[in-house]
């Protein structure tokens, strides 16, 4: 009996040891805890600075878009007028190649019934010729405006590049606090669980935290070399319009130099081969162009009449679940997205009547289309206003703007949605056109 009763005792004294080890590990562990509380209302803050500081950026983007649609509708305005005016300087060589201006003025004094009317007959030409030069002095003004406003909006597309860019690094920190917090709350709850099976159930969360942490930075990583790769073509995209402009200039110059030498017949036939020569050039470009068009479009378009949105198509999210990288989007994604550089073709996938056409902080430049069975589609973060209005019935495969970043967007891609009502029912678009 007094041996049973020691070995209680020395089992009780056991226990309290243990006892005591636990009250102190639990001491510590709340210590531990009071300093991560703390450290929290600090996380929290850095968290809600962040929050502004993105909120910041994508009111700057959106800014810098609108201001880079005003200079892309004014760049068209300009290149209307610069065209209509070519053509009638173009018209005005003609008909100076066809007749020597000298001799009609002579044969314009001549035939005058007396030297009042022969004054106010070459008053008359020499004033349209003045007014032809002033044509060609205002040809040459708009023509360097465009180049300057074509430089300025080049600026702009890259400051939108920079902003995106900002944009993604501001939300690869909020990724880091508010994911490592997670993984900090639950090793604390792991420290301060005694039970195995919760203990094991922690360790879980754990480890899936640090999965969804290290997942959600792969795909941001995978989303920045597509950015990149995007912004390598969008540079090539700007060189291709830089050397456009040069041309062109070059052969406004051309038309000018037709109108300067208009004396010297045999300098003008020369100007005049070298014009027609760029023009049966350029027919040629535009009609294989045409019928790479038309290739694209019997190659795209389905059974069900339904076509894809691009010539080229990589696909970089699908619709349906995703894991949220930034805690904005949501986990569920209403459309699919093709990556591509600035400025690629986007064609409306069906026919139909545009409901809206426009720019909005979120979808930056976009188009919606109800069609006639009743479906919408959107087509959005487009890099200039779309080329449709509202109100306008389009075609299958018809062009309605070039891809961008616009809205918010951290890289170059098209998100293209289909719904059953404005805004709602939304349904997956790839098992409608193929993909």
């Amino acid at each position: 009996m007094l041996f049973s009763m020691s070995v209680v005792s020395a089992y009780a004294e056991d226990i309290d040891n243990e006892i005591g080890k636990q009250e102190q590990k639990i001491d510590v562990i709340k210590k531990e805890t009071k300093t991560i509380e703390e450290q929290k209302l600090d996380t929290d803050n850095s968290i809600k600075k962040i929050d502004a500081e993105i909120k910041e950026i994508l009111e700057n983007k959106s800014v810098t878009e609108k201001k880079a649609n005003e200079i892309s509708k004014e760049i068209t305005e300009l290149t209307i007028k610069i065209n209509k005016r070519k053509e009638l300087l173009r018209n005005q060589a003609r008909d100076i190649q066809t007749s020597d201006s000298s001799n009609s003025l002579i044969e314009t004094l001549l035939s005058s019934e007396s030297i009042s009317d022969a004054i106010n007959k070459a008053v008359a030409s020499i004033t349209i010729m003045n007014a032809s030069n002033g044509v060609v002095e205002q040809q040459q003004m708009d023509i360097k405006k465009s180049v300057a406003l074509e430089k300025e909006l080049e600026k702009k597309l890259t400051d939108i590049e920079d902003q995106s860019a900002e944009l993604d690094k501001k939300q690869r920190n909020l990724v880091d606090i508010k994911l490592g917090q997670e993984l900090e709350l639950a090793e604390l709850s792991l420290s301060l669980n005694t039970e195995e099976e919760k203990k094991q159930k922690l360790i879980e969360e754990r480890d899936e935290a640090e999965k969804k942490k290290k997942l959600a930075l792969e795909a941001l990583e995978k989303q920045r070399k597509i950015e990149e790769d995007a912004k390598r073509m969008a540079d090539l995209e700007v060189s291709k319009k830089r050397e456009t402009i040069i041309d062109n200039s070059a052969e406004n110059a051309e038309l000018v130099d037709e109108k300067a030498t208009k004396e010297n017949p045999s300098e003008t036939s020369k100007s005049e081969e070298n014009v027609v020569s760029n023009e049966e050039k350029s027919n040629v470009d535009l009609s294989s162009k045409e019928k790479d068009v038309l290739s694209t479009e019997e190659s795209s378009s389905s059974n069900t009449g339904w076509s894809r949105p691009l010539d080229s198509i990589n696909i970089s999210s699908r619709f349906g679940f995703r894991s949220d990288p930034t805690g904005y989007s949501g986990n569920q994604h209403d459309g699919l997205d093709f990556t591509g550089s600035t400025g690629t073709p986007i064609f409306s996938i069906n026919s139909g009547e545009v409901v809206a056409a426009g720019y909005g902080p979120s979808t930056g430049n976009h188009v919606i289309i109800k069609h006639s069975n009743g479906m919408y589609s959107y087509y959005m973060h487009m890099s200039t206003p779309p080329a449709v209005s509202v109100g306008q019935s389009v075609s299958s495969r018809e062009y309605l703007g070039g891809m961008g970043t616009t809205g918010n967007s951290t890289g170059v891609h098209l998100h293209l949605g289909m719904s059953t009502g404005l805004w709602s029912g939304f349904v997956d678009p790839a098992t409608y056109i193929g993909l």
